[in-house]
């Protein structure tokens, strides 16, 4: 076999492999003696067919199956000759040649893994925040949690700060009119829809009202056509409700789960919940810095497309699944494109990441790995099937390791790096570290 290695541009690499004529020759002729003794043609009696009919029969097809299984053989064998970490699938670029030789030679265009540079983990410069959860971040949830279960009461006056408002919707935009046809119901409460412009419009006015007006829609609207979008807009107030918070009390404090319903084992829970919540966002937006610091330290890094692709489209499924969709593979595809971007930047942190943990010698941790499990299976009322379900799970179990040993790496850079402590609140390392991961 022989094999020539070309770089195309960026992590592209080109094989050109030769597999020798008579290698593919001996092992048809070998393949045509075995089907000799198994087929059954009429005339001949099992086992004493002629090679001359089972090679006239049988032999386009054998050589062809032969040629595959050399080419497969070929390309590993040639990955592993050249020394090279395919980051994908190889391509066949076209059919197989026969030449002059006898030889047979094709092409394939592969993806690798880029080469980085030992990485100077004392020359990286990190903000580590710090944050604890404070009484009011209790008090804060305790409020969430009632607004959670809030129920409207219907007022006969104009609409304001915090009140639910039904409406009847409709709005022309660039794309036509939504709906089609007459109006879509929908509600908006003042204050906390996300849609300034709509709140602002709605505030002061009472059941009954109409109003036309041109409206620039947040990007994130429920209908697509609308969304970042300018457009005529017509509403009808249908009923304006103010809410009513439930009292805090022994059978509100039981709904969450606390048995002895006391606000103070209520808040306790609260509290705990909160802490974990903030040692998550905190890892995570430990690991946003030190990313953006390696991105710094290693500029030109390029990113294997096979593993972005790979990337989005898994974050389109999960979206799907969430959603409650199929993810069939059209939709994921199509979906997948609005990640690109996101998935780049998380292909390039995992490769950062790993490099720093192949070049320090750093391996997952298998308690941590089971503590991890075992923190979410906690919140499973039969914790030790999901236990099982991640250890039986191959797919799930490789998804905590990685996320383990980025762990791993975080904790082993900040023990090396030049970190800088940085006092947060709460609810700013929360939203910094949403921010940072949306």
């Amino acid at each position: 076999m022989q094999v020539s290695v070309e770089n195309t541009g960026g992590l592209e690499r080109k094989l050109t492999i030769q597999v020798p004529g008579d290698e593919i020759q001996q092992k048809v002729i070998g393949k045509l003696k075995e089907l000799s003794k198994q087929v059954r043609i009429k005339g001949f009696r099992p086992g004493r067919v002629p090679m001359s009919v089972v090679k006239q029969r049988y032999g386009q097809q054998a050589r062809q199956e032969i040629i595959n299984d050399a080419m497969q053989g070929s390309i590993q064998q040639a990955i592993v000759d050249e020394k090279l970490r395919p980051a994908g699938m190889p391509r066949l670029d076209a059919p197989p040649k026969d030449l002059d030789s006898g030889d047979i030679e094709f092409e394939v265009t592969i993806e690798v893994y880029p080469e980085i540079d030992t990485i100077e983990a004392a020359a990286l410069d990190i903000e580590q925040p710090e944050a604890e959860v404070t009484d009011a971040d209790v008090e804060e949830m305790l409020k969430t949690l009632r607004e959670q279960r809030r129920t409207w009461d219907e007022v006969e006056r104009a609409a304001e700060e915090g009140d639910q408002v039904i409406l009847d919707f409709a709005a022309e935009g660039e794309e036509g009119r939504v709906p089609e046809e007459g109006y879509k119901r929908m509600s908006s409460i003042i204050g906390n829809s996300g849609f300034d412009e709509l709140d602002k419009l709605l505030t002061g006015l009472e059941a009954g009202a109409e109003k036309k007006k041109k409206l620039e829609f947040p990007e994130g609207f429920r209908e697509a056509s609308l969304a970042g979008k300018k457009a005529k807009s017509e509403i009808k107030v249908v009923k304006v409700s103010e809410p009513n918070l439930p009292e805090v009390d022994e059978e509100f404090i039981q709904a969450f789960g606390v048995e002895d319903g006391t606000l103070d084992s209520l808040k306790e829970e609260i509290r705990g919940n909160l802490q974990r919540e903030l040692k998550q966002a905190t890892t995570n937006l430990l690991k946003t810095r030190l990313v953006s610091e390696l991105v710094k330290a290693v500029p030109e890094l390029d990113v294997p497309q096979a593993v972005v692709r790979e990337e989005a489209a898994s974050m389109a499924a999960q979206i799907l699944s969430s959603q409650g969709q199929e993810p069939e593979q059209e939709m994921v595809l199509q979906l997948a494109e609005q990640f690109t971007g996101q998935a780049e930047e998380r292909v390039r942190a995992g490769l950062l990441l790993g490099e720093l943990a192949q070049q320090n010698e750093i391996r997952v941790d298998g308690a941590k790995v089971r503590e991890a499990i075992d923190t979410v299976a906690s919140t499973y009322e039969q914790p030790a099937e999901v236990v099982q379900l991640y250890y039986s799970n191959q797919r799930l179990l490789q998804q905590v390791e990685s996320s383990v040993l980025e762990e791993q790496v975080v904790d082993w850079v900040l023990e090396h790096a030049k970190v800088t402590p940085k006092v947060m609140s709460f609810q700013d390392v929360i939203a910094e570290a949403t921010s940072s991961s949306a």
